[in-house]
């Protein structure tokens, strides 16, 4: 009977070890915080009203390039235009009220749904302290990898919209991959970003320099931003959906 009773006891006794075991060590309110201090802290950030930055994008299935610019101002425009070799001018913005897109092939779109949505979430400059106003719950899924190096995935969950994804990595703590969901040509798929490079932009936060984008029936665009430029004056009309 002893024996029997200890057998038990240890079986017990394993089985909650195994699932104290599979507990995260950090929540995901802790690595949040610990991103936003490894980018530069909350005081930095705040002071943060504007973010212009520009460089160079590679079509890399197509062999084609482009030149790509993203402007934000605070609390909640910006504008993403992206100038294709051969092709024109492909501009998504969001002016505080209404999403948009415009590109050669499709014209001038004014988005809705889970697509304005997921615009608006974007389009908050320094989002990331706020993120307990944008999204119903953060979840820590677990360790993965972004590229060669592990990170804390953790799952953002939006009032509107589906699911988005981010990965930090394990020893910065810096936003290492983002995977969200969209809708193509071929039926729903998956968006995957992964951020390296991260250099201070001169006023002691931190920016991604490169930004690898995997999307589905385009493969990978592999952007490099040159500059990054803060707090600079950005017109209100530069992030309204265009007249036509």
């Amino acid at each position: 009977m002893r024996a029997a009773f200890f057998a038990s006891a240890l079986i017990w006794s394993l089985a909650a070890f195994g699932q104290d075991a599979a507990k995260p060590a950090l929540t995901a309110e802790d690595i949040i915080e610990k991103s936003i201090q490894a980018s530069g802290g909350r005081d930095a950030i705040m002071k943060i009203t504007s973010l212009v930055a520009k460089g160079s994008m590679e079509i890399v299935a197509m062999g084609g390039t482009a030149a790509t610019e993203m402007y934000s101002k605070a609390p909640d425009k910006r504008v993403n235009i992206t100038t294709v070799d051969g092709y024109g001018e492909v501009k998504q913005g969001y002016d505080g009220k209404i999403a948009w897109s415009s590109e050669p092939q499709n014209g001038l779109v004014e988005l809705s749904g889970d697509q304005a949505a997921a615009s608006r979430r974007e389009a908050q400059l320094n989002g990331e302290l706020r993120w307990k106003d944008l999204y119903k719950s953060a979840d820590v899924i677990g360790k993965e990898k972004a590229g060669d190096r592990d990170c804390w995935a953790v799952k953002f969950t939006p009032a509107e919209g589906k699911p988005i994804n981010r990965c930090y990595d394990a020893e910065t703590f810096l936003v290492s991959k983002i995977v969200t969901s969209v809708v193509s040509p071929e039926g729903p798929a998956e968006v995957f970003v992964l951020l390296s490079d991260y250099r201070d932009i001169g006023n002691g936060t931190k920016q991604p320099h490169t930004l690898k984008i995997t999307m589905p029936g385009i493969g990978d665009l592999i952007t490099k931003y040159k500059e990054y430029l803060y707090n600079v004056d950005l017109d209100d009309a530069k992030f309204a959906k265009p007249k036509s």
